[in-house]
């Protein structure tokens, strides 16, 4: 039984809910992790992940998948959206996952789960081609652009 949860998680409205038609992503030693995402209006906003964790970087773990390999994930998405509330419905959400399968995949050495380690977050970037998930200790700076 898959005991995988999301939750909704909206730090910022100006998206719009099912038109997010661009992403990019940009890694650097200097700068951390920035994930943009680009709305059917032009809209974007800057998700930010500058901060040194834990382990002496950025982020735990990132990835990135297509649409059509993580459409798992879409009864997840639904069940979420039923237990929201104090959202836009028509903005774009993101969203956070328990018992996640990625953490587990990941603490394979043990790390997560000690108590040397403080918890960390699985962060869902859900866009209309794909998924950028990321595990981190923090939450990430969101920067607004709209047109």
């Amino acid at each position: 039984m898959d005991q995988r949860k999301l939750h909704v998680w909206q730090p910022v409205k100006n998206l719009v809910k099912g038109n997010i038609t661009e992403a990019n992503f940009n890694f650097s030693d200097e700068n951390g992790l920035c994930i943009r995402l680009i709305d059917i209006k032009g809209n974007s906003v800057d998700i930010i992940y500058d901060k040194v964790s834990n382990i002496q970087d950025y982020v735990w773990s990132f990835r990135y998948a297509g649409e059509i390999p993580r459409s798992d994930l879409s009864p997840a998405v639904q069940e979420a959206y039923k237990r929201a509330s104090n959202i836009d419905k028509t903005a774009a959400c993101f969203f956070k996952m328990t018992n996640s399968d990625l953490i587990e995949w990941f603490d394979q050495l043990g790390w997560l789960g000690s108590n040397e380690i403080p918890n960390v977050e699985h962060h869902l970037y859900i866009y209309n081609d794909g998924v950028f998930e990321v595990i981190s200790d923090y939450e990430p700076k969101f920067v607004i652009n709209n047109k």
